[in-house]
């Protein structure tokens, strides 16, 4: 179950290409979700990350790209790994090629289902 400790303190952190990633924001999930991040190998998911819908709990999908069946979204903004509320679109353009894990066909071909395109300049 994913959880979301609000007692500890934030830190800053630099977000990344959060602008290059996510390229047009059309429509997400209202009041995003909280991540189940157990076995996610990196402390920052980067913005337009997909995001999966596995046993009832969203997760950041693997970063082979397997489970692009499940693909529900992208994370709208880097989120550190230890805090995973995030905001998730589900309808927009992202830029592939500046994802540090590139969607792969099958992957881009379900995000295209859901109206998320992928514009690559």
């Amino acid at each position: 179950m994913a959880l979301y400790d609000l007692s500890t303190t934030s830190e800053e952190f630099m977000g990344g290409n959060d602008s290059v990633a996510i390229k047009h924001y059309i429509h997400g999930k209202e009041g995003g979700a909280v991540l189940n991040t157990e076995g996610f190998p990196d402390d920052i998911i980067y913005a337009g990350h997909g995001v999966i819908l596995d046993s009832g709990e969203y997760k950041p999908q693997p970063i082979d790209g397997s489970l692009h069946a499940n693909l529900v979204g992208v994370v709208r903004s880097t989120t550190q790994k230890s805090k995973p509320s995030t905001g998730v679109m589900t309808q927009g353009t992202i830029n592939n090629n500046a994802l540090k894990y590139p969607f792969n066909s099958d992957s881009l071909s379900k995000l295209k289902e859901l109206g998320i395109h992928n514009q690559v300049d």
